[in-house]
């Protein structure tokens, strides 16, 4: 195991420094990502191509708006238009990348996961076999569940606003964290319940793990290549946790 696993094993922590640790397992993600060629090799293609389908979808989108909202204007007047859409279309996938990328790239992401444990532990991790549509049915039913959380969010911000800006940070924050530990346990067969009492019961290493990568998803660009790293670093944060219950039971792991 590497030092990660002596820092959790070793007495109790205090939540802040749960939090650091959080973050430290991110930059760990990341750290190995650059190390490990052939976890930045699995990483590539799938973040290539959902980039290339999402700016297809936009310039689509623009191309169709041109022409049906001024296709009797001149072009200068279509291309104005046609360039908005697009501008907007490409917005919208940065705000819906991350859901995106949970469903279509669930199977890569979970090679990912497979490899990076398998890399930082020295041994084959123990997994549920299945398929890629499996793999994505996963990722669908995470997306719908975050996807009324965010409902719910929106409900009780637009009836108490001094609540919606803190409220919708803190859920950002929760449920960045929820989408990349998800990845490795869901390839060990945990349920959603199970997940969310995992990270309920590890409040200091999961929010300190969703707000360093909610805060490199607000770089545009940067943040497209930095999402493997949250793959891989929610992979050693699982591995480790998994380790510090095994060594000195439910009262070694933090809370």
């Amino acid at each position: 195991m590497g030092e990660t696993a002596t820092i959790i094993t070793v007495g109790r922590i205090r939540p802040v420094g749960h939090f650091v640790l959080g973050v430290r397992f991110y930059l760990t993600g990341l750290r190995l990502l650059f190390r490990y060629p052939s976890l930045l090799a699995i990483s590539l293609i799938p973040i290539g191509s959902t980039v290339l389908l999402l700016t297809g979808i936009a310039l689509v989108l623009g191309w169709k708006a041109g022409a049906l909202l001024a296709y009797d204007a001149d072009g200068s007047l279509r291309q104005v238009i046609t360039v908005t859409v697009f501008m907007v279309a490409m917005v919208f996938g940065y705000f819906i990348y991350l859901p995106v990328a949970r469903i279509l790239l669930a199977p890569f992401s979970e090679a990912l996961s497979r490899r990076a444990e398998w890399l930082h532990c020295g041994v084959r991790p123990e997994t549920v076999g299945r398929g890629w549509m499996s793999a994505m049915m996963e990722g669908v039913r995470l997306v719908l569940f975050q996807l009324l959380v965010i409902l719910v969010t929106l409900a009780v911000g637009a009836i108490f606003p001094p609540v919606a800006i803190p409220l919708g940070v803190g859920v950002a924050i929760v449920t960045c964290s929820l989408d990349f530990c998800d990845i490795p346990l869901a390839i060990r067969g945990w349920s959603l319940r199970e997940k969310l009492r995992l990270l309920a019961t590890n409040p200091g290493l999961s929010l300190g793990f969703g707000s360093a990568v909610w805060l490199s998803l607000l770089v545009p660009g940067v943040n497209i290549l930095l999402l493997p790293a949250g793959v891989v670093g929610a992979t050693v944060l699982v591995v480790e946790l998994e380790a510090s219950r095994r060594a000195g039971g439910q009262e070694s792991e933090p809370s």
